[in-house]
C-alpha cells in the first residue's frame, strides 16, 4: 500500500469519531511520524510504497485511534513549543493554550531584562512536565522546580527533563494540602484543574474516556478551589514583587481575576488566547 492509500484508510476508519478533515489531519502526523518524514516532503512522497512493518505499525495504531484514544497517546509523544514530549495516560496532553502562556512569560523576562541566575520558578500541577521544562530549555541558568501530586505524572516529567536535557527540582505534594516550605519564588506558574462538571457534556469523547480526570475536572460549586490554593500559596512563597502566571477557565476570567485581587495581588492583568478566549492571567504579589 502507499502512503496516500493509508492516509484514505485512517479517514475512512476515523470519520466516525472526527471530520473529515481532523481525521486527514490525524492521518499525515502519524504516517510522518512513524515514517520519518519531513511535513514538508510528505506530499512529495505520498506516492511511496510502504514496507510491511510500516504498513503492519500503523494498522496497530489505526486500530487505537478508532477506539478513541487521542493520536499523542498512541504515538507515545507529542511537540510543545518545539521540543519533543513524551505523554501517557497519566498527564493531560499538552495544549496550544498552555504554550501561549510560556510564551508571556519568556516574552515578559526578555523585556525585563532579569539576570535568570537569580530566578526561582515554580509549576504547580506539572502533568509532563511541559511548562517547567521548557522554562528550563530557554532558561538555563534559572532554577526551576515543578510540583505534582501523582508520582506517575512525576516519573513522566522526570523523563521529559532527561529527554530535553533539563534540570529541574521535582516535588510531590497537594497544593491543597501542601507541605510547610520556607523556598520563596520569583515566579509560580500552574495550569490546574478548572472544567467544572458541567462543562463535561461539551467536551469529546476521546477527552473525557482517555485523560486524567483529577487532572480536568472541579465541582461546579467550587470552580476556583485550585486557583484559591494556589493563591494563598503563593501569598507565602513569591519573593517580594514575585508573580504568578495562570491558566484559566474561558468562561471564569473575571472571577478568577476578582480573586487575585482579594487575596492582595495587584497588577493583575487577564490575556485573551488567539481565539480571543479568557485563558491566562498574571498577577503581582503586593
Amino acid at each position: 500500500m502507499t502512503i496516500a492509500g493509508m492516509e484514505k484508510t485512517f479517514i475512512r476508519e476515523l470519520t466516525a469519531l472526527y471530520s473529515p478533515e481532523e481525521a486527514g489531519s490525524i492521518a499525515r502526523l502519524v504516517i510522518c511520524f512513524l515514517c520519518q518524514i519531513e511535513h514538508g516532503q510528505y506530499f512529495i512522497r505520498k506516492n511511496e510504497e510502504l514496507s510491511e512493518k510500516q504498513h503492519l505499525t500503523l494498522d496497530d495504531i489505526l486500530n487505537t485511534l478508532k477506539k478513541g484514544v487521542p493520536v499523542q497517546y498512541a504515538l507515545g509523544e507529542t511537540e510543545f513549543y518545539g521540543l519533543p514530549f513524551k505523554v501517557n495516560l497519566s498527564v493531560l496532553i499538552p495544549r496550544p493554550e498552555t504554550e501561549e502562556l510560556v510564551d508571556w512569560i519568556l516574552k515578559d523576562l526578555k523585556l525585563r531584562g532579569d539576570k535568570v541566575k537569580s530566578l526561582k520558578i515554580l509549576d504547580i500541577g506539572t502533568g509532563s512536565g511541559c511548562i517547567p521544562v521548557t522554562l528550563g530549555k530557554n532558561l538555563p541558568e534559572a532554577e526551576v522546580s515543578a510540583l505534582d501530586v501523582s508520582p506517575g505524572a512525576l516519573t513522566l516529567a522526570q523523563e521529559n527533563a532527561i529527554l530535553n536535557k533539563t534540570e529541574i527540582i521535582f516535588i510531590q505534594d497537594d497544593i491543597l494540602d501542601p507541605r510547610p516550605t520556607s523556598t520563596r519564588y520569583s515566579i509560580i506558574t500552574s495550569n490546574p484543574p478548572y472544567i467544572t462538571l458541567t462543562e463535561k457534556s461539551q467536551m469529546h469523547v476521546n477527552v473525557l474516556d482517555h485523560e486524567p480526570h483529577l487532572a480536568l475536572f472541579v465541582p461546579d460549586d467550587d470552580p476556583l478551589v485550585f486557583y484559591k490554593a494556589i493563591a494563598n500559596f503563593a501569598k507565602s512563597h513569591l519573593e517580594a514583587g514575585g508573580l504568578l502566571y495562570l491558566e484559566i477557565n474561558e468562561h471564569l476570567g473575571q472571577e478568577t481575576a476578582a480573586l487575585l485581587r482579594d487575596e492582595g495581588f495587584i497588577h493583575v492583568e487577564l490575556r485573551q488566547d488567539l481565539r480571543d478566549r479568557d485563558r491566562m492571567i498574571k498577577a503581582q504579589l503586593g
